[in-house]
């Protein structure tokens, strides 16, 4: 009896362990790269690489924080005419053209998203005898709540702390960070790749994302260049704790010590205007930049327990992998007149440089889920109509599956406490190839006697559509224990086939004010 007692509280104490210390792999990237940054950026299908100069530069190209000859109170102001006027004021020794650029700037706003995803789960019935059929099940893996973030973002022209030479036109810091609209900065998902679980959407993108850069632009900005980071966490930690073999819950005592420090991962990006050199070309933009790899790390995190009297004692190796966004280099090119202006974009996302923590490779240690490099296509439009106060802007996106066509049907050794086993199918992890539309409208307000600065308000809708998929297993699973094939039906029960798609809709408003 006191064996049995022992192991009961053993099964208590390490359940409450684990559920402190969570064994998390989160695979998704946070909610900038499922939806978009800004407001102007999601509504042009976040193709802004060659053209960006707002806030939103830290996150789609640092390099647009050194373009600001093209921030003028008029929106539909062409650039070749501000330029030909700000060359006039510079030749005339005087300022009168400078004074309608407006480099610093601050906004804010909010992005809500209603998800509404499918995911069909086909389980065996043979209750009633005769040929086997399945039915429709659901799961609550697609059964999301709206949800959302709060964005912020500023751009401070350095020009108005020191003088820049000649040659420097424009110099910007900038900063945008956003959070999920509760004030929770992560939110952890603990994911066994064995959970129906989509990858993207929901806890797997909501966490804070923090963006800082500087650029600057040269030759009245005919090209330019930015440095910033991205900013993430890691670290170690350890955790000790003591119980008792009475009572139930467990109230043990606990140590615990953790230690997390910045990891900034580095962006940078350039931007060219050739037009500014060859007249015939004029309104042609490029521009490329790169996002390194960020991620939340916290391992080791190591652990001990033990019971009272030291009748029971373990060692545990524990780990927080939290978010993960790729390595992503993006061109992008972009072609305006008229005061339309047409954009692409091409992100290389690399997924399969992923990493799995220490205890996931032990359990699943052959067979884990591959992720796959993809390449991301987007289009924008923007149309600065003769009303001046009013912009049209429109986009498309196509985001490929990060997943491999054989992750939800692969071969894999599962390492388990009763018996390690062969099992066809084990992962199930959930993302889909999506078709983005989008569309938005910026209002430039009258500028007001008493306020310096421009207000602008910019309203934007997206609208994604996940490509169905589906998943059919073959009820494979051999036994290395005990040499014989597990029964098929109860491996259907287990590991069943599934359908999944979707869509979501996604609302912006932002607020800011050009100064």
């Amino acid at each position: 009896m006191g064996a049995v007692m022992k192991s009961k509280h053993l099964i208590i104490l390490n359940t409450l362990l684990f559920a402190i210390c969570l064994s998390a792999n989160l695979f998704a990237a946070g909610f900038a790269e499922t939806y978009g940054m800004s407001a102007e950026g999601i509504s042009r299908g976040n193709a802004m690489t060659a053209t960006v100069n707002d806030w939103s530069s830290v996150f789609y190209n640092v390099a647009g924080l050194g373009r600001t000859q093209g921030l003028t109170a008029a929106p539909a102001a062409k650039e070749g005419e501000m330029t030909l006027k700000l060359r006039k004021a510079e030749s005339e020794g005087g300022d009168s053209g400078k004074k309608d650029i407006y480099p610093s700037q601050f906004a804010t706003s909010l992005l809500v998203t209603i998800p509404k995803l499918k995911l069909n789960i086909k389980r065996y019935n043979n209750t009633g005898g005769g040929t086997p059929t399945y039915y429709p099940e659901s799961t609550n893996a697609a059964k999301m709540n709206p949800y959302g973030f709060l964005i912020i973002g500023g751009v401070l022209d350095l020009n108005t702390i020191i003088k820049m030479p000649d040659f420097i036109s424009s110099a910007r810091l900038g900063i945008g960070m956003g959070m999920n609209w509760d004030f929770s900065m992560v939110k952890v998902n603990d994911i066994d790749p064995r959970t129906h679980n989509f990858i993207r959407y929901g806890k797997e993108c909501q966490r804070a994302e923090v963006f800082i850069g500087a650029g600057m632009g040269f030759l009245n900005d005919a090209f330019g260049g930015g440095l910033g980071v991205n900013v993430s966490f890691h670290g170690k930690g350890k955790l000790y704790m003591e119980a008792q073999l009475t009572g139930d819950p467990q109230i043990p005592i606990g140590q615990t010590n953790m230690d997390l420090v910045i990891a900034p991962a580095a962006i940078c990006g350039i931007y060219f205007s050739p037009g500014k050199f060859i007249q015939a070309i004029n309104g042609l933009d490029i521009g490329a930049s790169y996002r390194m790899a960020a991620k939340m790390k916290i391992s080791p995190f190591d652990a001990a327990a033990g019971i009272l009297g030291g009748a029971i004692s373990m060692n545990l190796m524990l780990a927080i992998f939290d978010y993960y966004t790729p390595h992503t280099v993006t061109t992008g090119i972009a072609y305006s007149r008229w005061g339309a202006t047409f954009s692409v974009d091409i992100d290389y996302e690399m997924w399969s440089k992923h990493e799995f923590s220490k205890i996931m490779e032990y359990h699943y240690y052959r067979g884990l889920p591959k992720f796959r490099d993809t390449l991301v296509y987007k289009f924008g439009f923007k149309y600065d109509t003769p009303l001046n106060w009013l912009s049209v802007m429109a986009g498309y996106s196509y985001v490929p599956s990060i997943l491999d066509k054989k992750t939800g049907t692969q071969t894999s050794l599962r390492v388990g406490t009763t018996a390690n086993k062969i099992v066809s199918g084990v992962y199930n992890l959930l993302d889909n190839d999506k078709h983005m539309a989008s569309a938005g409208l910026k209002f430039t307000l009258p500028k007001m006697s008493l306020v310096k600065g421009i207000t602008v308000i910019t309203v934007g809708y997206q609208f994604q559509y996940l490509v169905p998929k589906s998943v059919n297993k073959n009820g494979f699973s051999y036994n290395l224990t005990t040499g014989t094939m597990d029964d098929i039906v109860q491996t259907y029960l287990l590991n069943p086939s599934y359908k999944y798609s979707g869509m979501n809709h996604s609302v912006v408003v932002e607020i800011g004010m050009k100064i």
